[in-house]
């Protein structure tokens, strides 16, 4: 899950390169950071110990990336460099990504299944998917054996209930409700 100050980061920056039309060309780099500087421990125990000046962190962050990466996501990584913030870089990179992915008209989808889908199903629900998002879908799926049938569609944030667990609560609480 994202912050609430990641995500303003994250949507400073996607601005940004959306004003040049550098989406991808930014992806790219911050994703190069974030390899480099959140996801390798020793990058990132060093630049979250609070005892180690923002001068010789900025100097990592410079010797690492000086004329490799986008000069607006130099400005970002002095930012949090400075502000002590260099550990959201994770989460600053995930929702850049995933606005930078809505922009291009690409939803993430994970289907929830009792059982495996075969490609002539996950073609079918992918066009379905995609008619009712009117976007392009990037298909993912996962076996849930505790589904009795039918299937769940998870994507940004929102659940579509096809399975037949969901249709007998329904009916349940429309039942309890009356």
């Amino acid at each position: 899950m994202t912050s609430g100050i990641a995500r303003n980061y994250a949507r400073a920056l996607f601005d940004l390169a959306v004003e040049t039309g550098d989406l991808l060309a930014v992806e790219a780099d911050l994703d190069a950071a974030r390899d480099l500087l959140y996801t390798a421990k020793d990058a990132r125990a060093f630049l979250g110990n609070k005892l180690i000046g923002r001068t010789t962190k900025k100097n990592l962050i410079r010797q690492a990336f000086e004329r490799k990466v986008d000069s607006r996501l130099m400005v970002l990584l002095y930012l949090l460099a400075n502000r002590g913030r260099t550990e959201l870089l994770g989460e600053i990179a995930e929702e850049y990504e995933r606005l930078s992915r809505l922009a291009r008209g690409v939803r993430n989808v994970k289907i929830v299944s009792a059982f495996p889908l075969g490609a002539e199903e996950k073609a079918l629900i992918t066009r379905s998917l995609e008619k009712r998002f009117k976007a392009s879908v990037d298909l993912r799926t996962e076996i849930r054996p505790s589904l009795i049938g039918g299937v769940v569609a998870e994507s940004e944030g929102q659940e579509i209930e096809l399975s037949i667990q969901g249709q007998l609560k329904g009916l349940a609480d429309k039942l309890g409700g009356k």
